[in-house]
């Protein structure tokens, strides 16, 4: 049998004699393999073409042959004999698997009639259950096709229509790069959770509850989740299939988005007059009508053996931690027999005392696993890939994966590649890439130009197809497919189908890259291709109406006057979406214009997207001092004040509003009132410990500054906070494992892209602890780097008025001022009160007593006590200086 590497081709033509076609050997290991294998796993997509088998009729045999012209050589396979016998079935399409990554079956108006194209009975039972179905695609050359095989077919996402061989090959091309994740996926062994098991089984198996309507299955990203829920599919509904549609629910999601998400993924051949028809008829439904006819698209999934996984990305439960109202509603109505037809994936598990009302509902947090099943799992793929090992190394590895099956799957790969000594050596990659959070892992990949304008493209519209990308991008297919694998391969890129993404866990650091970007023009330019090859592709069928989404933020984003498509299925959750991206890019404009526009339609948001929408509004207002904007904003929230959540927001976006004017003891009020009415609201937290800190207040500061670190470790604001009140409060001069630590985290996250958290924090270090020559040269650094940031400046000029060096305070004090009086928006007047203080230290120090004590005498910006210990300060200085000049 020839294996998967050869690249010998057999097709048969009209009226020829069959033979061999050897259109030319892979490449060799692309450029960008080497890296692949130092930085993350699989090097067999670095190193050999993946390949595709292109299955077809005789009869389309010069379409067929058009598309593989369009592949790179090497990466397919033709064959027109078995489908011309009318021998394809399960086993014929499992035979071309093993030496294949994609079953590609062309169909047409002329070969679909045949009599075997009957999906259930051609992908048969043992094909399903072996996941294979991921890697099955039925490729439809005409609208006749597309419409007998989407009636025909009762299985989740394998029939697609494409009208051209460029587009058809652009199609493979896409499925293909994840093609090999499915692969892999299902060949990973299922080990442990044997109590995890028995927890839900015991759920399921409990004559007192009712049966269960769905599970609800917590836990971290790379805990294997999924894969406890297939497995106990496997185990208590064995005639469920192993491959389960995915719909996500985002932070912003109300009724119509739930359905119009559900029904786009499990209906993924609908036409676009049949979906907008359908949306169109539940505009006048109430949500809770909306989520029943939710429920019964999900109970659909019944007759054909199937349940879908409901991926929680924020907008499952309220911020209490309770089932919200949609999920509620759609949870009543699902059906329980045959089989629960969903499970929900969170991170967060749902409170006790809110469980109780969903008998039917079987709940089920997990954690890492334990170390003997981490043990036998990892011992197990080692033994697989022949690796030789002893047990103190094996220990050693273990203790390196936190008991997640993901990390044990990519540390065996990267032995595999490397070997136990050497991984062993040095796993800095690995540990670099377990913590994708921080930006040394992205900094650590090289990313051509194409990589860079994939990932500037996928920043602003979160989800593409491969042929829309070539398109904008105007990039040859042959080479988009590269960058795809390679991006995919390093875990950039998470892809389902011909479909990309960011990998939620590094979007963050993807988004601080400076090397992420294009150029303006072009960004304009790709943005306005998308939009419109999106939508027209969307209307006629060509690309799947799960990227209706991506077409509606292009067509908004691109400024030009909406598509047809766009304006038939806006809804304000994407302006929501697009408010909150523009504030976090610090476009304060953008994000306020996008915001109202949500707001406009504030009756059909969810209420996380109202608050997520008013938020970005009262920010950006606030930076900007747009009063007006910030009191229409504020009032739509609080005509729905009608939970401590709520309420929080307010009394928090007010208390921002007053610290952007430098009104720090109202702000504190504000901010105090926000953390009383609900403690979670850690933006109330961490205002509140760095007021406590402005204040000297270092111990209150510290636990609220502890408190906000712990749900955010990682946020280089609340690394340096920290760090900036243990420096602070610290009596000696050698630094502690925990000011290291921080260190070494602030240096990591606080540096990249001109950034100077480090070296700001480690000059008023040095400065505190007495090395003043240190401290100025390392605050001229960051002054160099950052010269517009307000802290530099202020600690620039404390550290040069301790050396004495009055002329050097003045400059940075002079820098301040234009900071604070220059700038004409709202944003200026927040660092107000500490350029009094600063100014003030400076007057003290060239001898103008009541000069310095008259900048404290504005009440707005210090409270009594805070005046009365300043103008103390003052007054004692001057003593020491009254005693210097006595003769």
């Amino acid at each position: 049998m020839r294996t998967k590497g050869e690249p010998a081709t057999r097709y048969r033509g009209s009226g020829q004699a069959d033979r061999v076609q050897t259109p030319g050997v892979a490449p060799g290991t692309r450029p960008w393999a080497r890296q692949c294998r130092r930085i993350s796993s699989r090097p067999r997509l670095g190193e050999v073409d993946l390949r595709a088998f292109l299955s077809h009729s005789s009869l389309d045999k010069g379409f067929v042959e058009a598309v593989a012209e369009t592949m790179r050589a090497g990466t397919y396979e033709l064959d027109s004999i078995t489908f011309d016998a009318g021998l394809v079935n399960s086993a014929a399409i499992q035979a071309a698997l093993k030496r294949c990554d994609l079953f590609c079956l062309f169909l047409s108006r002329s070969s679909v009639r045949s009599s075997y194209v009957d999906f259930e009975v051609l992908l048969g039972t043992e094909f399903l259950a072996r996941g294979s179905i991921s890697r099955f695609i039925a490729i439809c050359l005409d609208d006749e096709a597309f419409t007998l095989a989407s009636d025909n077919i009762k299985f989740y996402n394998i029939v697609r229509k494409s009208l051209t061989p460029e587009a058809s090959a652009r199609l493979i091309m896409g499925q293909l790069v994840s093609a090999s994740n499915k692969l892999e996926h299902f060949t990973h062994p299922f080990v442990g959770r044997t109590d995890e098991l028995k927890n839900l089984e015991a759920q399921a198996s409990d004559y007192q509850r009712p049966p269960l309507k769905c599970l609800y299955i917590s836990g971290n990203s790379g805990t294997g989740r999924r894969s406890l829920a297939a497995k106990f599919y496997e185990n208590h509904f064995t005639h469920v299939g192993r491959i389960f549609p995915e719909v996500h629910i985002s932070k912003y999601d109300g009724a119509y988005e739930l359905y119009f998400n559900i029904l786009r993924e499990l209906r993924p051949t609908i036409s676009v007059s049949d979906l907008r028809t359908r949306m169109t008829s539940i505009s006048i439904s109430s949500a809770d009508q909306i989520m029943t006819i939710a429920a019964h698209l999900l109970n659909s999934l019944l007759p054909s053996n199937e349940a879908a996984f409901l991926i929680d990305e924020g907008g499952v439960l309220t911020q209490a931690g309770a089932l919200t109202p949609e999920m509620t509603m759609l949870i009543k109505h699902l059906e329980a027999r045959p089989h629960p037809p969903a499970t929900f994936i969170s991170p967060r598990m749902v409170p006790k005392r809110y469980r109780t009302q969903f008998p039917d509902v079987a709940f089920l947090p997990i954690t890492a696993m334990e170390w003997s099943d981490a043990f036998r799992l990892t011992s197990t793929l080692l033994k697989r890939k022949s690796v030789e090992i002893d047990e103190n190394s094996l220990n050693q590895i273990i203790s390196l994966t936190d008991g997640h099956p993901f990390n044990i799957y990519r540390i065996v790969e990267d032995i595999h590649e490397v070997g136990v000594k050497a991984f062993l050596a040095n796993p800095s990659n690995y540990i670099e890439w377990k913590h994708l959070q921080t930006s040394e892992y992205i900094e650590k990949i090289d990313l051509s130009d194409v990589d860079c304008f994939v990932l500037t493209i996928l920043k602003n519209i979160p989800v593409l197809d491969f042929d829309t990308i070539s398109a904008a991008l105007k990039t040859a297919p042959d080479v988009l497919s590269d960058c795809l694998q390679k991006l995919t391969l390093l875990h950039v890129v998470d892809s389902e189908g011909d479909r990309f993404r960011l990998s939620p866990a590094l979007r963050t650091a993807i988004e601080r890259d400076a090397r992420i970007k294009m150029p303006p023009d072009l960004q304009v330019q790709a943005t306005s291709v998308v939009a419109h090859s999106l939508s027209l592709r969307i209307e006629d069928g060509t690309a799947p109406v799960s990227l209706v989404d991506s077409a509606v933020l292009a067509s908004v984003e691109s400024g030009e006057a909406l598509t047809e498509l766009a304006a038939a299925f806006l809804l304000p959750s994407h302006y929501v979406w697009l408010a909150k991206l523009r504030y976090d890019q610090r476009d304060w404009l953008e994000s306020i214009r996008f915001g109202l526009e949500a707001l406009k339609g504030e009756a059909r948001l969810s209420t996380n997207g109202l608050i997520s929408a008013c938020r970005s509004v009262c920010l950006a207002a606030a930076r900007t001092g747009n009063d007006p904007v910030f009191t229409r904003a504020i009032a739509k929230l609080q005509a729905r004040s009608k939970d401590h959540w709520i309420r929080s927001n307010v009394k928090y976006l007010q208390g921002f509003q007053l610290r952007m004017r430098g009104l720090i003891p109202a702000a504190h009020d504000l901010f105090q009132e926000a953390y009383d009415l609900y403690e979670g609201n850690i933006s109330a937290i961490r205002e509140l410990a760095a007021i406590a800190l402005y204040r000297g207040d270092l111990e209150q500061a510290e636990t609220l500054a502890r408190k906000a670190y712990g749900f955010s470790q990682n946020n280089v604001y609340m690394i340096d906070m920290l760090l900036t009140i243990l420096i602070r409060k610290s009596n000696s001069k050698t630094m502690s494992n925990e000011m290291s630590d921080l260190f070494s985290k602030l240096e990591r996250v606080g540096e990249e892209n001109g950034r100077s958290f480090y070296t700001t924090r480690r000059a008023e270090f040095e400065h505190l602890r007495g090395d003043n020559n240190a401290a100025a040269s390392l605050i001229s650094i960051a002054a160099s780097k950052t010269p517009t940031i307000f802290e530099v400046r202020r600690l620039q000029a404390e550290i040069f008025l301790k050396a004495g060096n009055k002329n050097k305070a003045y400059e940075a004090l002079q820098a301040m001022d234009k900071m604070v009086h220059g700038n004409s928006i709202s944003e200026g007047r927040s660092n107000y009160r500490f350029f009094l203080e600063t100014k003030a230290h400076y007057l003290t120090d060239i001898g103008q007593f009541s000069e310095a004590k008259d900048l404290f005498e504005d009440t707005s910006y210090f409270s009594k006590a805070e005046r009365d210990r300043e103008i103390k300060n003052i007054e004692v200085a001057q003593s020491f200086y009254d005693m210097r000049r006595r003769p």
